[in-house]
This record gives C-alpha cells, structure tokens and sequence, in this order.
C-alpha cells in the first residue's frame, strides 16, 4: 500500500512538473526514488520494484496515446500472410530425365475498415505473372524475383440481419464460390470483376447465392467490334448441419460471353481450335465454343465417425461440370470425387488431414486456362489421382506432401508423376 501511494505521489510530482514521462523516469525520478531510498522510506527491494511498476505505467501510456493518435483505418488493420518451402519432383514417362525443383511462395494481405460497412484489402504475392501460380522456382543465379499485386478490392456489407457481402476488384474467389475440388478452379486464380454472397440461417438449414461477373479479357483494338471475353455465374445451394452430419449442395450455371474465336492468354492449348499455347500467350488457333456450362457440387462430412476418436471428421465430395454450348461437342464433360480424413483444418501441432481426389476432365468440358496447373499443366483431357497429407508440427506451421499421378485421355497418354514437399508457415 505505501509503495503505490508513492507511486502515485511521484507520478503526481512529474505532472507537476511538467516534464515529458520518458525524461521524468530516466532522470528526476530515479533521482526522486534514490533520495526516498536515502531517507530510509524505501527499501532498495521497493525502489527496484517501483522503477519496474512506472516504467511499464509509462510504455501503457505511451501506447495509449500512439493509439488514440492513429486514424479509425489503421487501428482498423489487419496483416496476415503465410510463406511454403517447396522440394518438387516431375517426370512424364517420355522424359529423360526427372525434373527436380526448390520453390517458394510469400503472400501478405492486409485489410482495413473503411467504415462499418466497407473493408479494403490488398495482397502481394511471389511469382511471375501466371494467374495460376504464386511460386517462385530458385534459379537464375540468384536472380531477385518480382513480386505482384496479388488482391485488390473493396468489400460492402450493407445489412446487419441478412449476410450479404458485395465485393469488386481482385479479389478471393472462396468466399463467393464455393468448390469443393479444383478440377475446374486453381487455388491461385484471383478473379476481376463483381461478385455477391447471400446467405441465411434457418435452424439446421442455411440457403446462400453465389452470383458474379468476371472479365476474362480487354480486346483492345479499335477496329475490332467483338465484345470483351467475360463470365457470369450463379450458384444456389443448401448447407445442413445437425449434430455430427453436416452437407453442402450447390448448383451452378457459368455463361461465357465473347470468348468463341478468341485465343486465350494462359490457354493450356487442349481446348478445340487451339493449337498452339506458349510463354503465357495463345498464339494460334481460335476457340470454337463459348463454354457456357451448367454443374453440381456436393460434400457430406461426419464427425468422430464410428465412434474413432483418433479421427475428428471424414467427409466425402465431389464437382461436375458439363458443357451445354452446343449438342455436338465432344468430351463436354468433367467430374471429380474424393474422401478426407482427419482434422477439417490443420493449423495446431498434432493436426492431421489426409485427402484423396480423382479427377477426368474431358477436353471441351471446361476452359482450359482455369483448372488445377499442377494437373498435367491445368490442361483438360486430363485423368488423375492426387493423394494429399498434411500434420501440424507447431502452432500455424504444418508439412505436407502431395503427390499427383495423372495422364491424357484420348491424347497420348504419357503419364506424369509429381511429388511435392512443402513447409507451410501462416502469420
């Protein structure tokens, strides 16, 4: 008690005084403490302890008042990111040699309140300019590396007791589509444009709508009257949850405008009427479809499936896609399925989730610059097995292990083989 009343009572001196609180502590307040010590007031144990008791009453002050000077966006802010060390390993069946590769992948956002109903983010993110891939392959002697803007945005809220969410920019795909596979979507793909998300709770059912325009290209000459390449989609579903079950079904329509006769940047070159497809520009060859496009996705999960302690959750899933532009396509068909097993998300050491997908894309069933690249290049007619396992060694810091075995389906076959190692650390 004596001690705290001379805290105060030296606090009350500085105010006095009017020094500023880092000069008062480190000059006439060890002075103060010293002199009370000398006087036989304070024990040298006290004086210890009450330097130590001000100068964190000190930092807390200074804190506050950095806090209270900083505008509503920057105390708003949010920073978050995460870094992958990659070994990988590739070899189709006509290779040589195998292909081995060290490669990393550094991505940060950050997002601020505008208000309480707009949010602004922003992301960069390793990589050259392919909008499937954020890694970066060491070679080059030592080349340094570009980074992109990765995530550009603003996001609208408007209701409090409806979840609407507006969002337009360059911006995160997961939050207003949802595919439970990537057969037909890379997980680095970022779309430009608009999209909105609706959804609402009703007891053990949540309806939601996913709905958006996309811009595929900008055809910039002026001669040319065709209208820009884009795409419009709308997603209805359903989520169901009692107890331990809980299931995800969607339906979904893509519309493709403007991109029959175009020659896609970042096609894969396996689409009818492309034949040639190099260094990120379609440089022959006109598409002869428009891929408008109707599917389903599904997933089904449960947890502590019989009674298995040692598994948290087993869930499967699965996408279909079938190409509706016209009765005479070919191969207008793609489907996945798959099984996981473990934890439904690994984020804590002793975490673990293992998952299996099958994949058969055929070649006009979907365009060809948007499926997953580490499955044989992104191409469609395609066929595959991806084994995936994750554990979490630490807090936000898990390795993994995916291995791909896939090959075309009426093309030749030549089977590819790729072995991924990776080091994954969020922050």
């Amino acid at each position: 008690m004596r001690k705290s009343f001379i805290g105060l009572l030296i606090f009350g001196i500085i105010g006095l005084w009017g020094a500023p609180p880092g000069f008062a502590t480190s000059t006439s307040v060890d002075a103060l403490i010293d002199k009370l010590v000398e006087k036989g007031i304070l024990t040298e144990k006290e004086a210890k302890g009450l330097e130590l008791e001000i100068a964190e009453d000190e930092k807390m002050m200074r804190e506050d008042g950095l806090q209270q000077g900083l505008p509503e966006w920057v105390k708003n802010a949010k920073l978050k990111g995460d870094f992958r060390l990659r070994y990988q390993y590739e070899r189709k069946e006509t290779d040589a040699d195998a292909r081995t590769r060290g490669r990393i992948r550094y991505r940060l956002g950050l997002d601020t309140k505008v208000n309480d109903q707009i949010k602004v983010g922003l992301g960069i993110a390793s990589g050259a300019d392919d909008p499937r891939s954020t890694n970066q392959t060491f070679t080059d002697t030592f080349e340094r590396p570009d980074v992109r803007m990765d995530l550009a945005y603003a996001e609208y809220t408007p209701l409090e007791s409806v979840k609407l969410n507006l969002i337009g920019g360059i911006f995160p795909r997961s939050g207003y589509l949802w595919a439970p596979t990537d057969l037909l979507w890379d997980g680095d793909v970022n779309p430009q444009g608009g999209a909105a998300h609706w959804e609402q709770a009703m007891g053990q059912w949540t309806p939601y709508l996913n709905t958006g325009v996309w811009m595929i290209d900008e055809i910039s000459s002026t001669t040319n009257d065709r209208v820009d390449p884009f795409l419009y989609y709308t997603q209805g579903g359903m989520k169901f949850k009692q107890g331990d079950w809980s299931a995800n079904l969607a339906g979904i329509y893509y519309g493709f405008n403007g991109l029959k006769g175009t020659c896609p940047d970042w096609s894969a070159a396996t689409n009818t009427g492309i034949t040639t497809s190099s260094n990120g520009s379609c440089s022959a060859g006109a598409l002869r479809y428009d891929y408008d496009s109707g599917g389903v996705s599904a997933e089904l999960a449960l947890a502590t499936p019989f009674d298995m302690d040692f598994i948290p959750e087993a869930g499967v899933f699965g996408d279909f896609i079938a190409n509706i532009d016209g009765d005479e396509i070919d191969d207008s068909t793609g489907w996945s399925m798959g099984a996981r097993f473990g934890d439904k998300k690994v984020a804590g050491p002793g975490q673990w989730q293992f998952k299996y997908i099958f994949a058969n894309l055929g070649k006009d069933a979907f365009v060809d610059f948007t499926p997953d690249s580490d499955r044989y290049g992104g191409r469609t007619d395609v066929r595959s097995h991806e084994g995936i396992l994750e554990y979490g060694i630490n807090k936000n810091v898990v390795l993994g292990l995916d291995y791909y075995q896939s090959k075309r389906i009426k093309a030749a076959e030549n089977p590819e083989q790729i072995v991924q190692a990776d080091v994954n650390m969020k922050f």
